[in-house]
């Protein structure tokens, strides 16, 4: 497998995956024995979104300042962050829902603001679609190993509230008719984020994440309209390469301009400052969250974004 420690990313270690198979090895190493895992071994649809996922170079990482990196969006400029939770097949959906972000991100150069805008925030629907939405139409039998409290799906999935039987009609429906239903589902989500204030129950905790979460695709955008083309550059730059055959020189190259000066500055962070002011707006969304959590009674978030 391609991986090595990078001395200029200390206390970090940094994982470089250089071919599609050290890809596909290190990813599967990543998931816990459950559904997720099962699809990436037998060609479903796991497997497929890290086969695209491994087209260029990767990199997974460990956080040197885990407050900060957690919400950086380190996906989009090529790594994704090794994470844990009290419950594997949770970590196993934040590893697929970042995957499912990298294998499908657009990239353009000469971009300006708006477009770079629409392409990031429907990158961002159509990732938490597939992994708070549609994977369980998927994965059926995944649904009772990962949250305690209701989650938006259920009320389209397991309508009846029984996670061991997903509706029947929706479950054939995604098999023959994938791309109709996962757009449902996209605007069901975006309805709801989306609606006036007197359209939804703004009790209901579910609907209070996604509406406040939906706020925080702007709040980035703000934070990235500056310096946003580096990394859309430095990503087809990465894809060209790689086109040519030139994979592992372009990821280190890749990695050694993350890790330099005019982007990382004096420390091991690349865009190090973004990472700061974007974590600032989502602590706002958790606070809320939580505060409508613990009104219905419901396990808040808390400390387990941090």
């Amino acid at each position: 497998m391609g991986s090595h420690g990078s001395d200029s990313l200390k206390p970090e270690t940094v994982a470089l995956l250089i071919e599609p198979a050290d890809v596909h090895d290190f990813v599967l190493g990543l998931w816990s024995d459950g559904p997720i895992r099962r699809s990436h071994e037998r060609g479903g649809a796991v497997h497929r979104i890290v086969e695209r996922f491994a087209r260029v170079p990767r990199f997974f990482y460990q956080a040197s300042e885990p407050t900060i990196e957690w919400t950086h969006f380190s996906t989009w400029w090529g790594g994704i962050l090794l994470v844990d939770y009290d419950k594997a097949a949770i970590r196993d959906l934040r590893y697929l829902h970042e995957i499912y972000h990298a294998s499908t991100m657009p990239y353009l150069r000469n971009g300006n603001v708006p477009t770079f805008e629409a392409k990031n925030l429907r990158n961002e629907r159509e990732a938490s679609t597939f992994t708070e939405m549609a994977i369980y139409l998927e994965l059926p039998d995944l649904r009772p190993l990962t949250f305690d409290h209701p989650i938006f799906a259920d009320r389209f999935v397991y309508p009846d509230g029984d996670f061991g039987r997903a509706d029947p009609v929706l479950v054939e429906r995604w098999r023959s008719e994938p791309e109709l239903v996962f757009q449902e589902l996209m605007y069901e989500r975006a309805r709801v984020i989306w609606a006036a204030n007197g359209e939804v129950d703004l009790d209901d905790p579910q609907i209070v994440w996604l509406r406040r979460y939906g706020e925080q695709g702007a709040n980035w955008v703000k934070v990235w309209s500056i310096r946003f083309q580096l990394v859309e550059d430095a990503m087809l730059d990465l894809y060209e390469a790689s086109r040519r055959g030139e994979r592992a020189a372009a990821a280190q190259r890749h990695l050694d301009w993350l890790l330099s000066t005019p982007i990382a500055g004096d420390s091991t962070i690349p865009f190090r400052d973004e990472a700061v002011a974007f974590r600032e707006s989502f602590d706002r969304l958790i606070e809320e969250y939580d505060r409508a959590m613990e009104e219905a009674r419901q396990v808040p978030v808390k400390g387990s974004e941090a």
